[in-house]
């Protein structure tokens, strides 16, 4: 049995769910089945941030391109825009503009992914108009060669893209209209059969057909997804006899709207169409129950929590010392934008910090709510105790959350957040809005943290006020002490059984549907 986990893409700031993904990969992997995680968004910077966050687990990752062009499997090299690199295209690098230059006055610009390698090279005619950019895969060779062309009013606008194999031979072309929308994906393999795409979907569907293909060999496959038309046309491959297809849903929401009825946000075709799928799995036990309030089939919902703790973990656990944790310390791990409403913490830190002066914030992340929470960090004088600390790696962030005594999540929806799993393994008990979904699957209110109603920033400011006001730190303490519950509720025996069965079940047809 082979595992596939379906994603999207890596970026140098990932969401929790992708370090979900990840700890998922590491459990599969630690329990002896044969896993990839493969992309469904191309990129050619997915390979490098992947490697990035997850250097243990590189040999792991596909991307479906690398499906289609036959290179899951090259051989690495680093390849540097040097003066040699260029020579080799014909080009001499003129230091002073940082460009190169051949013969025909063709110039060529560059970028480099963040560890130097070479990621594109620009070319540009004697009008400085762009002609083609060539991309390179992190592995050091030829990906990719995109097209310019200018149109009748001018206007210069990406004609096609082709996508090669490591022995520079073109087996993938994607051909778009002077709107920039796709107009169709020419696909042939090293035998010369060409199928033509009218949209990407269906050729990650080729692409998943494709790897899947192996008939004496059965296919779990996880669709960490969320994009709705891509779901739908995935749904297809649930039809292969050694495939089991489960939708993954993190971050599920249910509203009210002004007639009374419920209005889903996000994964809306997977729940109203479960019966297309293997199952959906939900992440907590409130999340599984708001979807059964409104699936007819309902013999196909799972709940499996996507993280869990190993011994290495435990130990870790054990080796934190509460008295050398930072006094006063508040920790925030999460995205800058507005469903995490970390506006509210700030508000909340500002009042507490007036009366108990120890209290100090510290917000890890970076997003396009920055500049606001810069201007009321600002607007509350609250500098020198209140700071954006950016980003870091996910080992480091745990290392900080284990040194603070307090740890806040004040968001408007969750799936189930990473962060509080990392907290608890950090002795660091939490304060968070009792909000869909998560927090009540962690935190037991007033034992190891507190659930606060949404929004509630008096009494969360009250609360940090008491906390912190206890010299003693009696409750704090107490809380610490008991985030061992959360850990030995998510140990990773309890969690392997959980995926162990449903696995087993997935292929003696016991929850097939179709």
């Amino acid at each position: 049995m082979k595992a596939i986990f379906l994603n999207t893409f890596y970026a140098e700031n990932l969401s929790g769910a992708s370090f979900a993904v990840s700890k998922r990969l590491e459990l599969f992997s630690r329990h002896y089945i044969d896993t990839k995680i493969m992309t469904t968004i191309f990129y050619p910077t997915n390979r490098y941030y992947f490697e990035k966050h997850f250097p243990s687990q590189k040999e792991y990752f596909v991307d479906y391109i690398n499906v289609l062009t036959n290179t899951i499997s090259v051989d690495e090299k680093v390849i540097v825009p040097d003066e040699a690199f260029f020579c080799d295209l014909g080009f001499k690098i003129n230091h002073a503009e940082n460009k190169a230059f051949n013969q025909q006055s063709v110039c060529a610009t560059w970028k480099t992914y963040p560890d130097g390698r070479i990621l594109e090279v620009s070319y540009y005619n004697r009008e400085n108009e762009i002609i083609r950019t060539d991309g390179y895969d992190y592995r050091g060779f030829l990906c990719m060669r995109s097209y310019y062309e200018v149109s009748t009013t001018n206007t210069v606008f990406l004609s096609r893209r082709e996508h090669l194999n490591s022995k520079g031979v073109v087996l993938l072309t994607y051909y778009f209209t002077l709107g920039k929308r796709l107009r169709k994906i020419i696909c042939s393999d090293n035998n010369g059969v060409i199928d033509v795409f009218d949209n990407e979907n269906k050729l990650i569907l080729s692409a998943l057909n494709k790897y899947t293909n192996q008939q004496t060999e059965q296919y779990f496959v996880i669709s960490d997804l969320f994009v709705t038309d891509t779901l739908a046309v995935l749904s297809e491959l649930n039809k292969k006899n050694n495939v089991a297809l489960f939708i993954q849903l993190h971050n599920i929401q249910y509203k009210k709207s002004l007639n009374g009825q419920n209005i889903r946000i996000g994964y809306s075709y997977p729940v109203l169409n479960n019966d297309l799928y293997s199952g959906l799995i939900a992440l907590t036990d409130r999340q599984q129950k708001d979807i059964h309030n409104i699936v007819k089939y309902k013999d196909n919902i799972y709940t499996i929590p996507e993280n869990w703790f190993s011994k290495t973990d435990v130990e870790k656990y054990d080796s934190i010392n509460w008295d050398k944790k930072e006094d006063g310390l508040v920790i925030i791990s999460a995205r800058l934008e507005k469903t995490k409403q970390i506006d509210q913490a700030i508000k909340a830190i500002a009042f507490a910090h007036e009366r108990v002066p120890k209290i100090h914030l510290e917000i890890w992340g970076s997003g396009p709510e920055k500049n606001v929470l810069e201007n009321m960090i600002k607007h509350y004088h609250a500098e020198k105790y209140i700071y954006l600390r950016g980003t870091i790696s996910n080992s480091n962030m745990k290392k900080r959350l284990a040194a603070a005594q307090l740890h806040l999540l004040t968001s408007k929806n969750e799936g189930l957040p990473m962060v509080l799993f990392e907290a608890q393994m950090g002795k660091t008990p939490s304060i968070c809005y009792d909000i869909d979904y998560g927090p009540d699957a962690i935190i037991i209110n007033r034992i190891n943290g507190d659930l606060l109603a949404p929004g509630d920033t008096k009494y969360l400011s009250m609360r940090l006020e008491e906390l912190f006001n206890d010299q003693t730190q009696g409750t704090l303490r107490q809380y610490a002490f008991n985030t061992r519950k959360t850990l030995e509720k998510y140990s990773e025996q309890r969690i392997w059984f959980m995926w162990g069965k449903l696995i087993e079940r997935s292929f003696k047809n016991e929850n097939n549907t179709n």
